[in-house]
């Protein structure tokens, strides 16, 4: 079997997840959430998650993928209202907190009733699943 290029990594985060749960005290240890990030590709927005870009306009990422849009942003902590996100078929309205709205234009229509969001620890994701050709055969 070929060696896959990702092996020393896993490897490496199996190491540090190890010698982190042994430094941890005896009770029951629980890991809430992380992010491992290794890189992006050079069109993808970066997402600056401490928000400090001196703007107003909400900062989201747009990653397209083959099955499904993936939306990310930061919510709003100081914002009156919740947030939340409106799925359109060819686009999608975001509201990170309060008032205001972003309206993001999608290049392909999507599945509405099948698109979702989650919001945790601060961030909104929306997730989009591309709707299929009619004469496509979807497999599940």
């Amino acid at each position: 079997m070929a060696n896959n290029p990702y092996d020393e990594m896993f490897r490496n985060i199996a190491r540090l997840m190890e010698k982190i749960l042994n430094d941890m005290p005896l009770h029951d240890p629980k890991i809430i959430g992380f992010t491992i990030i290794s890189g992006s590709p050079e069109e993808a927005p970066y997402l600056d998650p401490s928000g400090e870009d001196g703007g107003e306009e909400s900062e989201f990422e747009v990653v397209e993928g083959d099955d499904c849009i993936y939306i990310t942003a930061a919510v709003d902590a100081r914002a009156q209202g919740a947030p939340y996100v409106t799925f359109q078929e060819e686009s999608v309205t975001l509201c990170t907190g309060g008032d205001e709205e972003t309206i993001i234009d999608l290049d392909c229509e999507i599945d509405v009733p099948h698109s979702f969001y989650n919001v945790q620890h601060g961030v909104i994701d929306a997730v989009c699943l591309k709707k299929s050709a009619p004469d496509e055969i979807v497999q599940s």
